[in-house]
């Protein structure tokens, strides 16, 4: 259950439209980001210089077809971890993006989880 729907509320991306309104560049999501959070994370983003939806500077958007856009790494990690139901793994997603080698070193920090 989510959040919304615990509080029994419609969710902001519901109820107010804001489109991407800029353009950015696709990327492939890396394995190493995909074994972590598993078979529903995208296999794509699109990275913008600058991302703005609905008049607004935002860090990243999941737009209504899914497809997540982002402006900076925090927000590349945050929208693939939202996209995959793995919010708590946002972190371990920004270390991986800024060094894919560090895989090992992050799977045996998650053998107290």
């Amino acid at each position: 259950m989510d959040l919304a729907d615990l509080f029994q509320v419609r969710r902001l991306s519901e109820t107010v439209e804001a489109e991407v309104t800029t353009t950015g560049e696709e990327h492939g999501v890396p394995d190493a980001v995909t074994a972590l959070l598993g078979p529903a994370t995208p296999g794509f983003y699109v990275e913008h210089e600058e991302l703005r939806a609905g008049g607004v500077e935002l860090d990243w958007r999941r737009t209504p077809d899914g497809t997540v856009h982002a402006a900076t790494l925090e927000g590349v990690a945050a929208g693939l971890a939202w996209s995959a139901g793995q919010w708590p793994r946002r972190f371990e997603v920004a270390a991986l993006l800024e060094d894919p080698t560090r895989t090992e070193e992050l799977s045996r920090d998650r053998w107290f989880d």
